[in-house]
């Protein structure tokens, strides 16, 4: 029969209740799991954001939060994944963010640049055709197959918008082929695709052999651009604030560090051994034949409002929507450029 005395009883009740209670502690200690997602290195940068935590100076890393980090072709797939519910903030261009609050009624706001695109005096998205093509100008498109990474990606976006400006419509007078972005060069080279956006370093490569010329650039479209940013639900951002501000503040000092052009060879050897390239490759980055960040990551929302706008003139959205003040929260970089100044 049972033990049912009552010191035992209490003892055990008494045991139970400090298992449960040390069992929530470690939970509520416990980091939180940003899981984040991009599309393209080395100009998105974030898979190498927290790889060096101590080198880079971050505050929080491992203690309020951790990231885990995944690779898309383009804003578009990682717009699903939040959907999905497996993705926390993700790297989103104006159509894709557009869409996801206008088709998937989703919160999303803006909350930080990562790269701007023809900012000038600094590189520009560039499509490509073979020097021998008799593709001189924009209507010379008229019939020919075009290599983007996804459709309503920053890239797609800003090539229909200029052959729509030229007259050319997608379907009725050219035809879209979609592929990852190390993939392109290659059905460029085996003429698989008549023009294609090459992005860097695959660029400099691809145009030092004299095969290739740039037809059109992404300043040729919508002049300085925010081209992809850093965007997450609004609900989600507002439940795991402290986390995400801790986030935040290291997201912009890693970034700050990987610029800083005293770290300029620790930097780029990092981008490097990533890509498992030579580091001779990568020696454009964080020059002005690299894409504009912003020091403080403080995204331009003029140059977010101007691609969208773009893409429902084109077709591309049905429906626009208005980025400040509703779908842009700078109180996040605000905040990191805040506890940075106060600790430098």
């Amino acid at each position: 029969m049972p033990n049912s005395k009552p010191g035992r009883r209490s003892l055990l009740l008494g045991a139970t209740a400090l298992a449960v209670a040390t069992t929530a502690k470690r939970a509520k200690a416990a980091p939180l799991v940003i899981r984040l997602g991009w599309a393209t290195m080395p100009g998105h940068l974030i898979p190498v954001l927290f790889q060096n935590p101590a080198q880079a100076g971050l505050k929080h890393y491992g203690t309020s939060y951790t990231v885990e980090t995944t690779l898309f072709r383009g804003s578009s797939p990682q717009l699903t994944a939040v959907a999905g519910g497996e993705l926390d903030m993700f790297a989103s261009a104006a159509s894709t963010l557009a869409l996801g609050v206008t088709n998937a009624q989703l919160d999303l706001q803006a909350v930080s640049d990562i790269i701007q695109d023809g900012v000038a005096g600094w590189h520009s998205d560039s499509f490509l055709v073979h020097a021998d093509s008799s593709i001189k100008t924009i209507k010379d498109l008229k019939g020919k197959r075009i290599g983007i990474n996804a459709i309503g990606s920053a890239a797609d976006t800003m090539m229909r918008a200029l052959l729509l400006r030229n007259g050319l419509q997608d379907r009725r007078d050219y035809s879209t082929i979609q592929a990852a972005f190390p993939a392109l060069p290659s059905l460029l080279e085996k003429r698989e695709v008549d023009c294609a956006i090459v992005l860097q370093p695959a660029l400099r490569e691809v145009l030092k052999t004299g095969q290739y010329r740039v037809l059109f650039q992404g300043r040729d479209v919508f002049g300085a651009s925010e081209a992809v940013f850093l965007a997450g639900r609004q609900s989600w951002l507002e439940q795991h604030r402290a986390p995400a501000l801790d986030f935040m503040e290291d997201w912009v000092r890693s970034r700050r560090w990987l610029m800083d052009p005293a770290n300029r060879t620790a930097a780029i050897g990092i981008v490097a051994d990533f890509m498992h390239l030579p580091p001779a490759q990568l020696d454009y980055l964080f020059t002005k034949d690299d894409y504009y960040r912003d020091p403080w990551s403080v995204p331009n929302v003029p140059g977010i409002q101007k691609p969208i706008d773009a893409a429902v003139q084109i077709g591309v959205l049905k429906q626009g929507i208005e980025v400040a003040p509703k779908h842009v929260d700078l109180s996040f970089v605000d905040e990191a450029k805040k506890r940075i100044k106060a600790t430098a």
